[in-house]
């Protein structure tokens, strides 16, 4: 399979607001020569006895200092939870996030316990969560915590099925528009990229491959009997294996192929400049990849598989809308399905 081009990059961000000015420790200082340069001995009375290393004082310079104590955390998962919304944490105060309508962020959703969690800001720079005994446990980073642990910039907090990102330090602003930029073009659940990109980035392949007279491919993807599985082990489990399902499949995707979520448990990848014997021989990695191993998710252990749906835009190249490639690819995945799940169609 020939290696892809780079895809076209996605709409400037928004601009950044100018960043907080950051105070660097004194400058480097040197202590003189003990002897004026004009009555440095010639190069050949510089022995290796005569050579003397003069100490350098004040070398160590001071890392840039936080000016900036806030913190917040930006809503990152699910939309109704208010997608891009920030909840500050002030200096020498602490939020309460929980169900119960007493709590500084309500979340009304069943996986979160009434008192969930509460985020610290001890006005130093210093941000610690802790767990208020929820039922289904407060994680950052994917890990569970005991009751307390400090919070670092750019962590991300769970809480149920609600994400959320910690932001702090001096640049808290340029790196908060960053991030709802990243919402407006990827899936924050399973971090990759969402319908609306997809659809630009494919919309402008078709355009290329047909100019080009260049083959491509596009690839559906559906988790078989996810509907089942969440039926089973609930909606917190189904988060967790779509994040492990995209994860594994991101580990087959190359540089200039586009991986994205198409929405609920179905996701697609663009492969420009890819043959069909090529897009199916990716299709094969992705499903033994997904199926290799059972998932765990919280204590669960479970297998879980996919089934694939391949279609070519190739010779004659037709004015093609993105939207009849996808119809064509879905109904290769439907024939996956009928044909017993977890395979490739084409």
């Amino acid at each position: 399979m020939s290696e892809p081009r780079d895809p076209a990059p996605p709409t400037s961000a928004p601009a950044r607001l100018p960043r907080p000015t950051v105070h660097l420790g004194p400058l480097l200082k040197l202590t003189p020569l003990p002897v004026p340069i004009s009555e440095l001995p010639d190069d050949d009375d510089l022995s290796e006895e005569r050579t003397k290393v003069t100490k350098i004082k004040g070398a160590n310079l001071k890392a840039p200092e936080v000016t900036n104590p806030d913190g917040f955390l930006l809503i990152l998962y699910p939309p109704s939870a208010g997608l891009g919304q920030r909840i500050a944490i002030p200096v020498n105060t602490s939020v309460v996030i929980g169900r119960h309508p007493d709590c500084n962020f309500q979340i009304n959703d069943d996986s979160v316990s009434r008192r969930h969690a509460e985020v610290a800001n001890d006005g130093n720079g210093n941000f610690t969560v802790k767990d208020l005994g929820s039922t289904n446990g407060t994680h950052v980073n994917d890990a569970p915590i005991r009751r307390l642990r400090s919070l670092a910039n750019g962590d991300r907090l769970r809480i149920g099925t609600v994400l959320l990102k910690f932001l702090t330090g001096n640049d808290i602003e340029a790196a908060y528009h960053d991030d709802v930029y990243k919402l407006t073009i990827s899936d924050a659940l399973t971090e990759t990229y969402n319908k609306r990109y997809l659809l630009d980035f494919l919309d402008r392949e078709i355009e290329k491959a047909r100019r080009a007279q260049r083959t491509m491919c596009f690839v559906m993807i559906d988790i078989d009997k996810f509907k089942s599985l969440n039926d089973t082990y609930g909606h917190l489990v189904g988060d967790l294996v779509l994040r492990e399902v995209a994860r594994r499949i991101a580990s087959t995707v190359r540089k200039g192929e586009v991986f994205a979520r198409y929405g609920g448990e179905e996701f697609a990848v663009v492969l420009p400049e890819t043959p069909m014997t090529g897009a199916v021989e990716f299709a094969e990695r992705a499903r033994a990849v997904v199926c290799a191993s059972p998932f765990e998710a919280e204590s669960n252990r479970m297998p879980v598989t996919i089934s694939l749906g391949v279609m070519e835009y190739s010779t004659p190249f037709l004015d093609l809308k993105p939207e009849d490639l996808i119809s064509r690819a879905d109904a290769k995945l439907y024939e996956a399905k009928d044909a017993g799940r977890n395979c490739v169609k084409y």
